[in-house]
């Protein structure tokens, strides 16, 4: 299995943990796309500030307001990428800041953090690969296959972050 992440960090305020953020994402990102039969697969991640991600909101969802997780993929056709050699799955960007203020529900608690993170990276995937979540059995089969998919990442080393927020 071949993955290639490209991480950017803009505005993320990770203060520390830089380069075991992006280890694991990579790890969570290849074990993700290796269960889901990918052999090849290139996906971006852009770690970036509430501003930037409210941005991005506005400019491709037209919400005025930031978010955790936001999907770009590459095609509208996901047939297309299980036929490609090398297929480029497109772009996530995530808000650090918003994720710990919103989702970390146990602030507290070891590891959360970075469970939250894996959660987004394999949500913003499945959405790469037009999983969606509009109706009550897309989002049933999308959390089934999200959870099953999280699930490879239990043992993984989870990135020690200091966010500076």
């Amino acid at each position: 299995m071949t993955c290639c992440v490209n991480v950017v960090f803009r505005g993320s305020g990770v203060r520390k943990g830089r380069s075991d953020l992006l280890r694991y994402t990579s790890s969570v990102l290849e074990a993700a796309m290796e269960d889901l039969g990918f052999e090849y697969g290139e996906v971006s991640v852009l770690f970036c500030s509430d501003r930037e991600m409210q941005k991005l909101n506005r400019e491709f969802r037209e919400v005025d307001a930031p978010t955790d997780v936001l999907s770009f993929p590459a095609t509208n056709d996901p047939g297309e990428l299980e036929n490609s050699d090398s297929p480029y799955l497109g772009d996530l960007a995530i808000a650090l800041e918003y994720t710990l203020k919103h989702n970390v529900k146990t602030p507290g608690k070891k590891d959360a953090f970075a469970n939250e993170v894996a959660l987004l990276l394999v949500h913003g995937l499945l959405h790469l690969l037009g999983r969606d979540h509009g109706t009550k059995r897309d989002k049933a089969r999308m959390w089934r296959e999200q959870d099953r998919l999280l699930k490879l990442c239990a043992d993984m080393s989870r990135p020690s972050i200091e966010l500076s927020i």
